[in-house]
């Protein structure tokens, strides 16, 4: 009688373990919740493979077919927003780290250049910088495209305007015109991969998970 009742317990144990091939079933992607199947944000990864970061200050560095591209700085989008511009200014002041360097970005801002924040009037950071100090002449739309893009990820930050000794200056669009005003990542925008552009035409625009929530 022993080993009738232990053949029944295996059975029933069997009987209720892992789910048979009857049991199995395939669930449509279209049937899981929103993002359910989509890895967060920050943690996707450019052609790089280096992460891609949303929702936080960012620098933008050069990649090496001349677009900007994301790195977080160590500040957050909870921190004031002065001591935000101050990391993005430090760290535009020197070259990218080692790892983004083996990934082949650069800085069209050389370590020479000196960035000073002087003030943040309307949402506009005043920054002083002498021009001359970026050197190349055809590098100023990407250098400036790394200055505003790079502000702009800052909370309450929404464009950059350029002094030298308080006097403001013109600043070259990618097209090559000279902005007389702040200039905007908007004005920017086509130095970016599409990947973190929203829209289309006319309308493009920074993709709003790139940076602080406006």
């Amino acid at each position: 009688m022993r080993w009738l009742l232990a053949v029944a317990v295996l059975l029933s144990v069997t009987a209720c373990g892992l789910p048979d091939e009857e049991r199995n079933r395939t669930v449509d992607a279209a049937s899981v919740p929103y993002n359910l199947l989509t890895p967060p944000e920050e943690e996707r990864a450019d052609a790089t493979g280096l992460a891609v970061p949303r929702g936080v200050p960012v620098v933008f560095w050069l990649r090496r077919d001349d677009r900007l591209t994301p790195a977080p700085v160590t500040t957050t989008c909870d921190d004031p927003t002065a001591d935000v511009v101050e990391d993005v200014l430090d760290t535009l002041a020197e070259p990218p780290t080692s790892e983004e360097r083996s990934a082949g970005w650069t800085s069209a801002v050389p370590p020479s250049a000196r960035l000073e924040l002087v003030a943040l009037e309307d949402g506009v950071a005043v920054v002083d910088l002498d021009p001359m100090a970026l050197g190349d002449a055809e590098r100023l739309p990407l250098a400036v495209g790394q200055l505003v893009l790079s502000l702009s990820s800052a909370p309450g930050v929404d464009g950059l305007r350029l002094v030298t000794s308080g006097e403001a200056v013109d600043v070259p669009l990618p097209d090559g015109a000279l902005a007389d005003r702040p200039v905007t990542a908007d004005d920017y925008v086509e130095l970016l991969p599409p990947d973190l552009v929203a829209g289309t035409g006319p309308a493009r625009t920074l993709a709003r998970d790139v940076g602080c929530p406006a």
